[in-house]
């Protein structure tokens, strides 16, 4: 008996029915590509003489894959490349990796403008003040208390009171970091400030007016200046942009400029200690003598001149490290005596090479607190280079946005310079004094949570 709920299949095969396409987008697997390589040999040994665009097209239509893909597979198989299904597993950020520097820069403000008010920065008015904001990104209340957290923030909690404040060691770092750059400036000293970024080839202005004179979502930029885009999505080439500048301007022939080969999302993974080691050699011999250079403490700027010991070395490990320095103690001892003793020595072996490569040149590295980007100047010199990129890019193609990036650096001179050194000194002097002010507001809350001393008559001439 046949079954009369069973589809019908008198049409399949019928020149009437259309072949099922391969939805856009969809990944074809081997199985498919060698399909159609087969079918690529025999309309070849049927038609010699066919052009390879009605080729294309022929078996596009027989296949329902797309011209592209076709194209693609015929030349892959033409160039002798393996056959092979492409990798399916797309690369998703988590949150975090999505939010760019000056986001988190913006986000520190957030928490910091509350101090100024004298009131207490709790999570609830963070994520209100942080949301309610159209230039940032909108926040789960979990997400930003983790993002917080990551930025150094420290959860404290008094009784029914709770406040989100910096960690003491990132505040003790900042202090001295503000502390050491007034020395040198009242010594005399230039101070070089470095960094890297990149542009894109797409880069251009958006299709709207806007007014120059409305602050900037970044609250870090002069008037004339744009923040640009967030961090390059991966799409698209671009270039990465390493220089070296000063009140002075920009350091001539201090510029190194790439393109990306990796494609990531993040343009700090296009470089590593090995080339940038070698482009600051090249740079120092650039520089006055006995001078300062700023730098953040991005993982090729922070590679080690000798590895120390941690907690999860091996104990014989960790003994013969101690005995190569020299290190008496009384024997027996356990692992974690043992690495008391390496913490109380680390300091003087826990050496970047960048800085004493550096120091035997006569000069001085400092260090920025992590995520203190506006401290930099050249952020700014950056936002300026970027600004003209964007406004003159209008071909899209690789060695004419090179040329923008060398003309962009070119119209950002000393004068400009100066006023990118002067407004991160009334940067500085906003974080000297927003520290005095959560003592002020802890206190009010009955716990004073830090202590720090000096001088706080500090005037602008004095960073």
């Amino acid at each position: 008996m046949s079954d009369t709920n069973a589809p019908s299949t008198s049409n399949a095969g019928s020149p009437l029915t259309p072949v099922k396409k391969n939805p856009c987008g969809k990944f074809i697997g081997s199985r498919q590509k060698q399909m159609i390589i087969n079918l690529y040999k025999s309309k070849i040994a049927e038609q010699p003489s066919i052009k390879v665009k009605e080729m294309v097209k022929l078996l596009s239509k027989n296949t329902g894959i797309g011209q592209k893909t076709i194209q693609t597979t015929i030349a892959d198989y033409k160039n002798s490349k393996p056959i092979q299904s492409p990798s399916k597993q797309k690369i998703r950020l988590t949150f975090k990796e999505k939010v760019d520097d000056f986001e988190r820069n913006a986000i520190r403000k957030k928490v910091n403008d509350f101090l100024f008010r004298r009131q207490v920065p709790t999570l609830d008015k963070i994520l209100i003040s942080v949301n309610s904001d159209p230039t940032l990104n909108t926040y789960k209340r979990t997400n930003l208390y983790h993002l917080l957290r990551e930025l150094n923030f420290t959860y404290s909690k008094r009784g029914r009171n709770s406040a989100f404040i910096e960690r003491d060691d990132i505040v003790l770092w900042r202090t001295k970091f503000i502390q050491d750059i007034r020395k040198y400036r009242q010594e005399g000293r230039t101070i070089y400030y470095l960094d890297e970024t990149w542009a894109n080839i797409g880069d251009c202005m958006e299709k709207n007016w806007v007014d120059n004179i409305v602050e900037s979502r970044r609250d870090a930029f002069l008037s004339d200046l744009s923040t640009g885009a967030p961090n390059p999505t991966g799409k698209g080439k671009r270039l990465i942009i390493v220089h070296i500048g000063s009140e002075e301007g920009f350091v001539n022939g201090g510029l190194l400029v790439f393109e990306s080969k990796k494609g990531s999302a993040d343009y700090h993974d296009e470089m590593n200690g090995d080339s940038f080691f070698d482009w600051i050699k090249g740079v120092i011999s650039l520089l006055k003598d006995n001078r300062v250079i700023v730098m953040d403490n991005a993982p090729y700027h922070s590679v080690r001149a000798e590895r120390c010991p941690t907690i999860t070395w091996k104990k014989t490990d960790i003994k013969i490290w101690l005995e190569q320095k020299g290190e008496v103690y009384e024997k027996p001892l356990n692992k974690v005596g043992l690495m008391n003793i390496v913490n109380r020595i680390k300091p003087q072996f826990n050496k970047y090479v960048i800085d004493e490569y550096v120091k035997s040149k006569n000069m001085v590295v400092l260090r920025l607190p992590p995520y203190h980007c506006e401290l930099n100047p050249i952020e700014l010199a950056w936002s300026s280079v970027k600004r003209y990129i964007k406004m003159n890019n209008s071909t899209f193609k690789l060695p004419d946005v090179k040329k923008l990036v060398i003309e962009g650096i070119n119209q950002c001179g000393p004068e400009k310079w100066k006023n990118f050194v002067s407004h991160v000194i009334n940067e500085k002097k906003r974080f000297w004094d927003i520290d005095f002010i959560v003592e002020e507001v802890m206190e009010s809350l009955g716990n004073c949570v830090m202590t720090i001393t000096g001088d706080t008559s500090y005037s602008d001439s004095d960073y």
